[in-house]
This record gives C-alpha cells, sequence and structure tokens, in this order.
C-alpha cells in the first residue's frame, strides 16, 4: 500500500524551496535568513522548522534531491548491464541535465555555499563510483576508493567549468572527452 501524501505538505515544501531559489538570485546565501524565507514564502518559522533544521538543510536537500532525481534518471535509461555503456548514459543525462538546469545551477554555485554544495556531490558520486566499478574484478592493487576520489573531484570540475563558461562547448564534445578517459581508465584497471 502506497503512503498518501498530504498536498499540503507538498505545496509548503514547493514554496519553501520556490521561494529560496527567488531569494537566491536577489542575494547571497550568507544574507538570506529563515526569516527571510517565511515571510516570502508566507508561511510562520514553525512550519518552516518543521520541514527544515535551517537553511543549510533546506540548500543540502535541495542538492540531494538534484543528485538523487539524476541517479533515477539514469537507472531508468540505463538499468543495470554493462559498466561502460552505464558510463555513457550518465554522461549523457548528466550534460543534458547541466544544459537544462544550467541558470539554477550557476546561482548556486555562485551564491551558495559551492563548498557545501560540491563537498555533497562529489560523496554522492564516489559512492556511485565505488558500487558500480567496484563489482568488477581488479587488474591492479590500486584502491577503488583512489580511482573514486579521482574521478569524482575531475567530473565535479568539469561540469562547473561547463557551467561557469556558460557552456560554450557542446555537450557531445564533453561527452566524448569524458568517456574516452573513462573508458580507458576502467579498461586499464578493470576487467570489464
Amino acid at each position: 500500500m502506497t503512503k498518501k501524501v498530504d498536498l499540503r505538505v507538498q505545496r509548503t515544501k514547493k514554496a519553501i524551496l520556490e521561494t529560496f531559489f527567488q531569494l537566491l538570485e536577489e542575494k547571497h546565501f550568507s544574507n538570506i535568513s529563515v526569516i527571510d524565507i517565511c515571510e516570502k514564502a508566507l508561511i510562520n518559522r514553525g512550519t518552516f522548522y518543521t520541514h527544515f533544521q535551517d537553511k543549510n538543510q533546506l540548500l543540502e536537500k535541495i542538492v540531494y534531491d538534484m543528485m538523487m532525481n539524476l541517479d533515477d534518471e539514469v537507472d531508468r535509461v540505463h538499468g543495470d548491464s554493462n559498466m561502460l555503456v552505464y558510463y555513457n548514459d550518465i554522461f549523457d543525462v548528466s550534460l543534458a541535465f547541466v544544459r537544462d538546469n544550467r541558470e539554477r545551477l550557476y546561482t548556486i554555485i555562485t551564491k551558495a555555499d559551492a563548498n557545501l554544495v560540491f563537498n555533497q556531490v562529489h560523496t554522492i558520486i564516489k559512492e556511485n563510483i565505488v558500487k558500480k566499478v567496484g563489482r568488477l574484478p581488479a587488474k591492479t592493487e590500486v584502491p577503488l576508493e583512489l580511482l573514486a576520489e579521482f574521478f569524482a573531484g575531475g567530473f565535479i570540475q568539469v561540469l562547473k567549468w561547463w557551467i561557469m563558461s556558460d557552456c560554450i562547448h557542446p555537450a557531445e564534445e564533453i561527452k566524448k572527452e569524458l568517456f574516452g578517459i573513462v573508458r580507458n581508465t576502467i579498461a586499464t584497471y578493470y576487467y570489464v
């Protein structure tokens, strides 16, 4: 049996999220208060604190939800077959997501706590790499965690660069180069 979702709760959360992004477009994250969010969303502080501990948790939730939606989309498109096909699909979905959400992502990077955002994204990507690539038999003694840290950091920096440079390079070009790096690395260190 599916748990019934209260529409009032959904509307309140949606109002909080939309208000947060409106405020983030106007001013820096550090200058936004919970009171600002509540006044603009037309809710009281108690209602805000029913859903979030503070504005940092709100930002963390936004980033987490974006990443989980992206992960769900990759799973929907790909399923669980060949590792190289999986990473090809991840690049397709991720680059399309960045392209489609560039303005919102740019705002988060430039006006929110970028370290908090990138640390959270890094952790999610690293865990995904360990989970997926860890299933493959290794050819070398290089720790999987080392490769996961390296690729998660590199992928985040490439996406950040692409967003900040107004996505001037075509997604297909970025995907081709990233996929080549991943394909060669996986083939070097793992039996595919």
